[in-house]
């Protein structure tokens, strides 16, 4: 190791010199230097010491210095970080603390940044409000406010969204004058205030304030930025927390008046009667609005007066006193609302005189009325009223979810009135239909004993004229005449009796094809006038059946004549066959022709009474529309059907299906 004492001087040698050789190879002996000369170099040496020792000692104070100024910045950086480590954890910890995360910002600030005292400020509407403070400052109130304006040191730096930096306020009267009249009054000098920015809006300020004239340093500067994002950081964590919340209650109201309308719908649909769709209606309407009561009237218009139909929260006494006071339009609140066609409010029943139902109310100790008119398109239904103990204004809010709910309602309850008045009519037309069918039955047997007479008779005199060579065209006019009108009488007849439930079949077993060979034989004679060819195609293994034989046979046959007159020069087929169905037999005759057909809107009303394809069919062919009907009511009451297949310009095809064993006969509607 070097001994400090050296600096640059030359180590001695402790070896001694070796004698130096001479040209000719002899050695001489060093010189001794001489006394004096060893004097003056110890001398130069001290000198040289002393000097390089001046030298270090001033670097090792420099170092000092640094290392003292680095141990300061080490030190600030650590309060800086240990601050804001604080402020952070109090936001993370209270994330919905504001007041708690702004005070420690405001402390940390003054202490950090070496201020008198601290303010935060937010920003409500066009002024700040102190929200929070540290220091001995007097000056505000906390919950105190100021308006945003440039003549003191925050508002101007809210304004113009920067920092505003004033060494000495007390000097600065002419750019601050509010400002600077507070700081001669309370005592402070340099003041620093910063914008909380979010997105570039102001929404509050940080105040500094210093009792001496000390200007903000550039690390001060920053410093106060980190504090700044802080605020706003503590600041959006609680309005965010507060907007979820907000947003989850909103979304809870919006399932509980989803539930409730839910469950409105589903009384609805599930019943008719218009008692329940209302007591469900006023009970949820009650439950949404967080009343205690509810009724809902609905409007007579023979009487002109709103009638009490449900309630909910109130006992029988007050209800029975509700309805002695009889509610005529223009004369009440609910008049009132209807005429107005929008939701009328009472804030408090106490001060309002205007009807004495409402006097009623308030002996029930309800002070707030809400009456929502229920109405129709074109009609007044009736209103919905709810009721609530505390007085004061419904929020708009609830206004608005039981407009909704009214509309509702109001549909709900046109529903229910039009299920009842479509079940009433039924019944009249049930009851009307009845004594129509029992009328025409008795009238058609009335009216076949004299037709009968006068075919007969006409008969007679056709084979009288006969014989005598008469002309025999006026008596076959009146015999066909007779013959279609008994066929007409005979039809209602057999319709009356199936509408009235008085049709029995005769239930027998018997083969199937001789029957239909029958009726082909009955219509060929129509078949070749038409020049139409007939074929037939039963299956010789089809066997017999259990059914109203005659029955089968005239829906057969009203089948094969209107294939026949519907068709001229083709053909028409009859075929039969067996089908077996999960367990059950069946049995199939199609008749099919190859005439005019129909469309699919003339098959539509093909079965009904009285109708045929158009008017234009009826003009050329004729008939009276009831032999489809009537066949395909009896294959109904035989636990059967008929089915048809056209097209226009295609043909027709009927399709008679029928249970092989009829066991009795099935009601027809």
């Amino acid at each position: 190791m070097l001994d400090p004492w050296e600096g640059s001087v030359t180590r001695r040698s402790t070896t001694t010199p070796k004698p130096a050789k001479t040209q000719h190879g002899s050695t001489t002996k060093p010189k001794r230097n001489n006394a004096p000369m060893a004097a003056v170099g110890r001398g130069s040496s001290v000198a040289e010491l002393l000097k390089q020792l001046d030298l270090r000692t001033r670097k090792l104070t420099e170092t000092q210095s640094k290392l003292d100024q680095q141990s300061r910045m080490l030190s600030e950086a650590l309060d800086q970080q240990k601050a804001t480590s604080e402020v952070l954890r109090v936001i993370s910890n209270s994330p919905i603390d504001l007041q708690s995360a702004l005070g420690a910002i405001a402390e940390s600030a003054a202490r950090l940044l070496d201020m008198t005292d601290a303010e935060i400020m937010l920003v409500e509407g066009d002024v700040l409000r102190l929200v929070a403070k540290h220091g001995t400052s007097h000056i505000w109130p906390l919950g105190g406010v100021q308006p945003i304006n440039r003549l003191w040191v925050t508002g101007r730096a809210v304004n113009d969204r920067t920092i505003v930096h004033v060494p000495d306020l007390q000097a600065a009267e002419s750019d601050f004058p509010e400002g600077a009249a507070h700081a001669k009054r309370y005592g402070h000098r340099t003041t620093l205030a910063t914008p909380l920015l979010r997105e570039g809006n102001p929404i509050g300020a940080i105040l500094l304030r210093r009792m001496e004239v000390r200007p903000i340093t550039d690390k001060q500067f920053a410093l106060l930025g980190i504090f700044a994002d802080q605020a706003v950081i503590a600041i959006e964590n609680v309005r965010l927390f507060e907007e979820v919340q907000a947003r989850t209650r909103e979304l809870a109201r919006s399932v509980e008046e989803l539930r409730a309308l839910g469950e409105v719908s589903q009384a609805v649909n599930s019943t008719i009667d218009l008692e329940t769709v209302l007591t469900t209606i006023v009970a949820k309407a009650a439950q949404l609005s967080n009343t205690e009561a509810g009724t809902i009237y609905v409007f007579d218009e023979a009487s002109q007066e709103f009638k009490l139909r449900a309630s909910y929260g109130m006992d029988d006494a007050l209800i029975a006193a509700v309805q002695e006071q009889h509610i005529r339009m223009g004369e009440t609140v609910v008049s009132r609302a209807v005429l107005q066609r929008r939701p009328v409010q009472i804030y408090d029943v106490q001060r309002d005189s205007s009807s004495p139902v409402l006097d009623v109310i308030l002996r029930a100790g309800y002070r707030a009325h809400l009456t929502l008119p229920l109405l129709g398109a074109d009609r007044i239904i009736g209103a919905l009223i709810v009721r609530r103990k505390e007085p004061g204004e419904f929020s708009k809010s609830t206004v608005d979810l039981l407009q909704t709910f009214g509309a509702q309602s109001a549909l709900a309850i046109q529903n229910a009135q039009l299920f009842q008045e479509i079940e009433e009519k039924g019944r009249e037309l049930a009851e009307a239909s009845q004594h129509k069918s029992q009328f025409l039955a008795n009238m058609s047997h009335e009216l076949r004993t004299p037709l009968n007479a006068i075919i007969g008779v006409t008969e007679m005199l056709r084979e009288d004229a006969e014989a005598a060579e008469q002309d025999l065209e006026p008596l076959d006019r009146v015999l066909g005449a007779g013959r279609h009108l008994l066929a007409l009488i005979n039809d209602i007849l057999d319709l009356s009796k199936i509408e009235a439930g008085r049709m029995e079949l005769q239930l027998e077993d018997f083969a199937l094809a001789p029957l239909i060979d029958g009726v082909v034989k009955t219509i060929e004679p129509l078949a070749a006038k038409n020049e139409n060819r007939v074929t037939v195609g039963c299956d010789a293994a089809i066997g017999s059946l259990h059914a109203d034989q005659m029955r089968l046979r005239q829906a057969l046959l009203n089948l094969i004549s209107n294939a026949n007159k519907f068709t001229e020069r083709g053909t028409i087929s009859i075929e039969a066959w067996h089908v077996q169905e999960k367990g059950h037999d069946w049995v199939n005759i199609a008749v099919a022709d190859t005439g005019i057909g129909m469309t699919a809107e003339q098959m539509g009303k093909l079965f009904q009474e009285f109708s045929q394809a158009d008017a234009s069919t009826t003009r050329k062919y004729g008939g009276t529309g009831l032999g489809l009907a009537i066949s395909k009511r009896f294959c109904q009451m035989m636990g059967g059907d008929i089915t048809v297949e056209s097209g226009v310009g295609r043909g027709s095809t009927f399709t008679i299906r029928l249970p092989r064993i009829v066991e009795a006969a099935k009601a027809v509607e």
